[in-house]
């Protein structure tokens, strides 16, 4: 197996990304004041984050009745998150595997997966205390995620990582500035900001640097299986434990067809496609099935 090291033209990043994390990293159970009542006194999410915002099952609900259902789906969003950060560190480990320690990441990768391991921890801690159910993962994205561990390339694999912190990145912002949000939620989200920022930045640098290197079959891997990576993260972003939880009926589907709900996603990924579009990681034949999915 080809090695990919990290290309100098990273270093300095990669040095700086070190150095913010000496300065800011935060552990979840003494930055966090997790004394604070899990209870219904005010929203979880802003309102307009969550996937039912704005249906006719949402107007038909009280305002009690839209709390609690945000707690649900805050639950929800954190079991997706620890999810996805259990995926995320299987591919950092992996990539970490066939690197020698005199690369210029290694130290900094390292960091990443203990900062993934506080947050996950740091979810595990709010579901635990939401008086909700765990709300695992349907059982096929949970195959998904482990074949995708075992298949994707390490540009596939940055591109996922990518894309899961840039949607999470979407909602934590609007969470931890919104007044009508638990204090609770918003101390998780604004650490959750501050780190996951560190996370975001060298995946850029690292898929913007490797991509011209790589092999066109490379290449090609990595810009077919992009898009039903993206999608199987957009898809646990609406479980439908939630809603038969709740008795919401159809609201899994009406959730997952909600125009504001599909909006709020586009915009989540809108950096991201950006950025593949300006490498050529979405190709004309790969183009077909971001829309198809509904994901550009």
């Amino acid at each position: 197996m080809t090695v990919t090291l990290t290309p100098d033209t990273v270093a300095p990043k990669v040095q700086k990304l070190v150095a913010a994390a000496e300065r800011a990293s935060y552990d979840p159970f003494t930055e966090i004041d997790w004394d604070q009542p899990v209870d219904d006194t005010a929203y979880f999410l802003p309102p307009e984050i969550l996937p039912l915002y704005g249906t006719a099952p949402w107007e038909a609900m009280s305002e009690a009745e839209r709390i609690e259902y945000s707690r649900h789906e805050t639950a929800s969003l954190c079991s997706a998150g620890i999810w996805f950060e259990n995926i995320l560190m299987a591919m950092v480990l992996r990539h970490l595997y066939d690197l020698p320690a005199s690369d210029a990441a290694h130290r900094y990768l390292l960091i990443e997966t203990g900062d993934e391991c506080r947050h996950s921890a740091m979810f595990g801690e709010f579901i635990r205390r939401a008086g909700t159910p765990a709300y695992e993962v349907d059982p096929w994205l949970r195959f998904g995620g482990k074949v995708m561990t075992n298949i994707a390339g390490r540009a596939a694999g940055f591109i996922a990582i990518l894309a899961a912190e840039e949607i999470l990145d979407t909602s934590n912002r609007a969470t931890m500035k919104d007044e009508r949000v638990h204090p609770l939620s918003r101390q998780i989200a604004k650490l959750h900001v501050l780190e996951e920022a560190r996370h975001m930045s060298f995946a850029r640098s690292w898929l913007e640097a490797v991509w011209p290197e790589l092999s066109p079959f490379d290449r090609v891997r990595a810009a077919a299986l992009a898009p039903a990576y993206v999608f199987g993260i957009v898809e646990a972003l609406v479980n439908p434990e939630v809603y038969r939880t709740l008795g919401i009926e159809d609201g899994t589907r009406i959730a997952r067809r909600n125009p504001h709900h599909r909006r709020q996603v586009k915009d989540g990924l809108g950096r991201l496609v950006a950025t593949l579009e300006d490498l050529g990681a979405i190709t004309p034949v790969s183009r077909p099935a971001w829309i198809v999915a509904g994901l550009i």
